[in-house]
Parts: C-alpha cells; sequence; structure tokens
C-alpha cells in the first residue's frame, strides 16, 4: 500500500525538482533535451502521486507485491536509463578531447618548426647586415 507520507514526499520531491530545472533553464545551465527528461520524469512522479490507483493497476498487472515497490523500480530503472545515456555521452566526450588534444599538439608543434625557420631567417637576414 501507497502510504500518505510517500505520496506526499514523491509530490515535494517532484516540485523541487521542477523548480530547480526551471531555474537552470531560466540560467541557461542545462540542456534542453535534460531538462525535457527531468520535466517529464517530475511529472510522471506526481501522477503516480496523486492518483496512486495506476500504482494498484499496474503493480497487480506486474504481480509486484506493493505500489510503492512498483514507484521505486520505475524511478530506479529511468535513473539507470539516465546514467547509461550520460556515460555514452562521457565517452564520446573523452575520445573528441583526445583527437582535440592530439590535433593541438600536432598544430603547436608545427607552429614551433615554423618559428624557428623563421627565426633562422631573419638570423640569417641579420648577419649578411
Amino acid at each position: 500500500m501507497m502510504t500518505v507520507t510517500l505520496r506526499i514526499f514523491l509530490i515535494i520531491a517532484s516540485l523541487l525538482t521542477v523548480i530547480w530545472i526551471l531555474r537552470k533553464i531560466r540560467k541557461m545551465k542545462v540542456k534542453m533535451e535534460d531538462a525535457i527528461f527531468w520535466l517529464i520524469f517530475s511529472a510522471l512522479i506526481i501522477i503516480l502521486a496523486i492518483f496512486p490507483e495506476i500504482s494498484y493497476w499496474l503493480s497487480k498487472i506486474l504481480g509486484i507485491e506493493s505500489p510503492a515497490n512498483l514507484v521505486f523500480l520505475f524511478v530506479i530503472c529511468l535513473l539507470l536509463e539516465k546514467i547509461f545515456t550520460l556515460s555514452i555521452i562521457t565517452s564520446q566526450l573523452e575520445e573528441k578531447v583526445s583527437i582535440l588534444s592530439a590535433e593541438v599538439a600536432l598544430r603547436s608543434q608545427d607552429e614551433e618548426k615554423k618559428l624557428g625557420k623563421f627565426e633562422k631567417k631573419l638570423d640569417g637576414e641579420n648577419v649578411n647586415e
């Protein structure tokens, strides 16, 4: 059975998440894709908290003993999906950073060679004068 305490906690936590995300959007500190995920996540939690019948119905269909366990399972699964997505993005960014740092190293080495040739050319002109 989903207790009133759990329902109130879910509503408060979801509303705080919505407020926090909206503040981050206003300050342009979060990508819209991530903001949409968190807003939908919060909305779904609020729906489950306000209409616990949905949790009872789904838990009965899925064979989960308690609607509260269904809510926790739902939250855990969504957060695991988000973590997986973020780990993919992190891996891609690490690869890009590695490529960029190698490119910067090659360009700076090339610039040093050009600078060295230019300095030798200037020294040669100064000696001839």
